[in-house]
């Protein structure tokens, strides 16, 4: 055990201690970095915080390379602690190893292996040939919550995917009217605008579009503002709408199999709003996986999905949920629109869940959950 006074002014005792701090500072860079992953870095000498700094955006300097020019010449056979494996090939900057080796590290504490498969590895293999000492796996539980979208990304190949859904206590979004506002308590609401700053996209159909016209907003405005995606199969979105007509349209994206309307597709583009082609599956549908690609090759490594039922039955039948987030209303209807559109299963061919969390939220009760793997045939 070892005490190494941390930018607070509190101690941090431990390996552990220091690596929680190295994800605080990644932390700061949510939202800015993707496709990148957030990443920070300490570096530490004679029980001393010598040098610290995070990745803040696509194409900055990485973290190492901050926490190593803060260090400058006392870097010499200092401790660097990060949450991911170091780089080791030419992007948008250098590799970090190469600077790593400069300055004389001594022994790097990472987290996680980097699942880039320009990486993986890799950075690691360059460190101990240059003999430096490198320990893997300190806080890697958490380092991979951090980052999984752009675990997702690499081991997916595909955005990571939360949907979330507000339902009755027996299981309606919506009564038969169709209308669905305010179903949840406002702390509820304020949840779920907080979790959208977490996702570097919120998505929905155009059903949601027209019958709440929301603006898909996070809690905090005056920072990162997720990708508004629109799913639009025939691009009918309304030009009335919030999301091509507010502050924040150019960062509205909507996903279509219908470009034919030049004159309305001259106009969003005016606006600055973005539209993109996809594929239809058999029914005429988005092809949600076809999506999800178009999405990826847009450096977009994470979706919040608050779709209605047609867009929730989709993605959990075709096993696209990594995270499944249900906030439950204390409420009656009796009959009103069904949560999960399109799927009918028996008990034995049930989507089987796990879940992660339950807890109170207002008058709510919000469940956390993933998809278990489909059983084999």
């Amino acid at each position: 055990m070892f005490r190494i006074p941390s930018a607070s002014g509190f101690f941090m005792t431990n390996h552990e201690e220091i690596m929680q701090r190295v994800l605080a500072l990644a932390e700061k860079g949510r939202g800015f970095t993707s496709p990148n992953p957030m990443v920070g870095a300490i570096i530490i000498k004679d029980g001393k915080v010598i040098g610290e700094g995070y990745h803040r955006a696509f194409g900055a300097e990485h973290a190492e390379v901050v926490a190593l020019r803060q260090a400058g010449e006392d870097a010499r056979d200092a401790d660097l602690y990060v949450n991911l494996e170091p780089c080791c090939f030419y992007g948008k900057t250098p590799p970090c190893v190469e600077a790593i080796q400069r300055a004389g590290i001594k022994h790097v504490y990472t987290a996680m292996i980097d699942p880039n498969p320009l990486v993986n590895g890799k950075g690691v293999a360059q460190l101990r040939a240059a003999g430096i000492e490198v320990t893997i796996g300190i806080a890697e539980k958490q380092a991979r919550e951090l980052n999984r979208g752009f675990i997702t990304y690499f081991e997916k190949k595909r955005p990571w995917i939360t949907l979330k859904m507000a339902l009755t206590a027996d299981g309606f979004i919506a009564d038969v009217s169709g209308r669905s506002r305010y179903l949840t308590g406002e702390e509820s609401r304020r949840y779920v605008k907080q979790q959208r700053q977490r996702h570097d996209a919120v998505a929905v159909g155009l059903g949601t579009v027209f019958k709440d016209d929301p603006s898909l907003l996070p809690l905090n405005r005056a920072g990162f503002i997720p990708q508004r995606i629109v799913f639009d199969e025939q691009f009918n979105i309304p030009e009335r709408m919030q999301l091509v007509t507010d502050d924040f349209r150019r960062r509205t994206l909507i996903l279509t199999t219908n470009m034919g309307k030049r004159a309305k597709l001259q106009h969003f583009k005016g606006l600055g709003v973005s539209v993109i082609e996809t594929e239809a599956d058999d029914f005429g549908w988005l092809n949600l996986e076809k999506s999800f690609n178009k999405l990826r090759e847009l450096g977009i490594t994470s979706v919040y999905c608050e779709g209605g039922s047609q867009i929730a039955g989709s993605l959990l039948a075709n096993h696209l949920v990594d995270e499944l987030q249900l906030f439950i209303a204390p409420k009656i209807l009796g009959e009103g629109l069904r949560s999960f559109s399109g799927i009918m299963k028996s008990f034995e061919e049930a989507i089987q869940l796990h879940w992660l969390e339950v807890m109170q939220i207002g008058t709510d009760i919000f469940i956390k959950g993933e998809l278990l793997p489909c059983s084999p045939e």
